[in-house]
């Protein structure tokens, strides 16, 4: 009985530090290669990290108020995603 006893522990033991060894390669990997696939930070690279969002008269996508074209419409401000959008109206 003690014998069954100790073979559990031990096997008990033995799967949790394979489940280390298993989680800290996985980690070391996955780090390593988000390292290579890193994307540019969105603030890094200049755009507007928040702000009151305005939808795009032309398609519906949400874009951050300072960062929209803007243009007149009929007498009124409208907000464009891009150029095309704004040319397109």
């Amino acid at each position: 009985m003690i014998r069954a006893f100790v073979y559990a522990l031990l096997g008990i033991v033995a799967i949790t530090f394979l489940r280390l060894v298993v989680g800290v390669i996985s980690r070391g990997f996955s780090d390593l290669l988000n390292e290579e696939t890193k994307k540019p930070d969105a603030r890094a690279s200049g755009a507007p990290a928040g702000g009151e969002l305005k939808p795009c008269r032309k398609c519906g996508t949400y874009v951050v108020a300072s960062a929209a074209r803007k243009a007149e419409v009929r007498g009124e401000s409208s907000y464009f995603c891009s150029d095309a959008c704004r040319d397109a109206r």
